[in-house]
């Protein structure tokens, strides 16, 4: 492991929080687009060529951002396989020792729940567009694993949805468990994920 030699702790390699960090921010990016995208396809109020009022709006804008959602989903998939490929094969640094062992313990369970999770919200939502035959990305078609079956895309978007839900509330989680150690506890557990030039300062 790197190791920081100010603190003498040790840290998670560059690899890793680069890894980390660029994950981290295509999840900021990408719940925005999926609620106003939704918000545009089913909430947002229109008047249809009759004159009437209608909720929802799929136009080229609503489709631009479903279009991001499909990438930006598909990024994060492989930037998380890769970073859990990392993880396995070269470990972790040892934890906080001034830490509670419970603390530690759910910290694990937190962390492996939302790896568990980044890999199935993306596989969930690439099977509803693939049942709705919703494949189209920027002009491109990407392929279809399924037979087309547009009930059953509505089904399983229902799931993608509840899943992405549950792990928005464990990133959450994990943000407030950050801050909670930086500013109350004051130990080094967030240190060893921070960019190296934050521990040097």
């Amino acid at each position: 492991m790197a190791q920081d030699p100010k603190y003498q702790l040790p840290t998670y390699t560059p690899t890793a929080r680069g890894l980390h960090w660029l994950i981290a921010l295509l999840i900021l990016i990408q719940f925005p687009i999926a609620f106003y995208m939704t918000y545009r396809g089913y909430e947002m109020s229109a008047v249809n060529d009759k004159g009437e009022a209608v909720k929802g709006v799929f136009d080229d804008v609503t489709g631009f951002f479903y279009s991001w959602h499909k990438v930006i989903g598909l990024t994060i998939f492989f930037l998380v396989l890769i970073r859990l490929a990392y993880r396995l094969t070269r470990g972790a640094p040892r934890p906080d020792p001034s830490v509670p062992k419970p603390l530690i313990g759910i910290s694990h369970l937190v962390h492996w729940l939302m790896y568990a999770l980044l890999i199935a919200v993306p596989i969930i939502g690439y099977r509803g567009i693939s049942y709705g035959r919703y494949l189209d990305v920027f002009g491109f078609s990407l392929p279809a694993v399924t037979e087309k079956n547009e009930d059953l895309s509505k089904e399983v978007f229902e799931w993608h949805e509840r899943a992405a839900i549950v792990l928005l509330l464990l990133v959450s989680l994990h943000i407030a468990a950050a801050i909670y150690h930086r500013f109350f506890r004051k130990d080094r557990v967030v240190e060893r994920m921070l960019p190296k030039r934050s521990l040097d300062a």
